[in-house]
């Protein structure tokens, strides 16, 4: 069978597809770079022709989708143009412009801020919010979730245990699922009794303590490791933790129960009544093989520091 001599038109096809496409993008390119694309700076950024999609979810920030105030975050680099200066990643100079005590708040912002206590000497940090990046885990526009967070985090200080209920901490604290998961552990925590995992025991139920009951999620007082508050509301009332650290555990004395206090490797006993225990005790053997492993592991951390 012959071969059909190829035409002129079918072998320009293939370039002028390329041709198309790489004008495509080249076109997006100089649009983001706000070349070409020029916009009323006095208009709405939410228009069915530009950013229709915004303002749709349930937790909407009143100015993070109000199309008039998108300049507040997004400084404009030329009058006219769809171009921006770029946001750093350090946010919290653009987020304490509304979220902090000093600021006045500003009309078009429904409700209260936020109080941030930022330069408050007395207080350790969480990470993120240390280093001023909000956007970690808010949205700065809208979300599905509570407080504009970027994944689940209950509201409410008591809550049963589900997979999925705290996504949002479990984005950086990778171990903790399997510390909210297992009864008896012997890693991912150090708030274990021998190998009783206790925050298995606070979290894991049906009137779970949710993370935000004794961890606060911005900062805490300096004495207090893991960002534990000295205090939970219960109802009307606020209730005190009472937590005390040791080298190897701890104790707590809240109003919800007696004084308990926790050891990792040498377990205490507690006359308090408690719901059976699953699981089996470790031997001393096993906690001593454990410590001699974590405490290498700290040395470790401490020689790379």
């Amino acid at each position: 069978m012959k071969k059909r001599p190829r035409t002129l038109l079918t072998l320009l096809v293939p370039i002028i597809v390329v041709w198309i496409i790489s004008a495509f993008f080249i076109t997006q390119d100089i649009n983001a770079q706000g070349e070409i694309l020029s916009i009323n700076t006095e208009a709405s950024c939410i228009t069915s022709s530009c950013h229709a999609g915004m303002g749709k979810k349930k937790y909407v920030h009143a100015v993070g989708v109000d199309g008039k105030q998108c300049i507040r975050c997004h400084e404009i680099l030329n009058q006219g143009e769809h171009s921006f200066k770029k946001i750093p990643p350090v946010t919290f100079p653009i987020c304490s412009k509304c979220h902090s005590e000093e600021f006045t708040t500003p009309a078009d912002i429904k409700g209260s801020p936020p109080k941030v206590i930022f330069e408050d000497k007395e207080m350790k940090f969480h990470a993120p919010f240390a280093e001023g990046k909000c956007t970690e885990c808010h949205d700065p526009h809208e979300s599905n979730f509570y407080k504009h967070l970027k994944a689940d985090y209950t509201e409410e200080y008591y809550a049963p245990y589900s997979s999925g209920t705290y996504s949002l901490c479990l984005k950086c604290h990778k171990g903790l699922e399997k510390a909210l998961t297992e009864p008896r552990i012997l890693t991912d925590t150090k708030f274990r009794n021998g190998n009783l995992n206790l925050h298995f025991r606070h979290v894991n139920r049906p009137k779970g303590r949710t993370c935000k009951t004794c961890h606060h999620h911005h900062g805490s007082k300096t004495k207090a490791p893991r960002l534990i508050r000295d205090a939970f509301p219960f109802g009307k009332r606020s209730l005190m933790i009472n937590f005390e650290k040791t080298e190897t555990g701890g104790s707590c004395a809240p109003a919800c129960h007696a004084t308990v206090q926790y050891d990792r490797y040498e377990p205490v006993e507690t006359n308090m009544k408690t719901t059976p225990r699953e699981g089996i005790d470790a031997t001393p053997e096993e906690l001593r093989l454990n410590r001699i492993e974590e405490e290498q592991v700290i040395k470790g951390e401490g020689e790379k520091k």
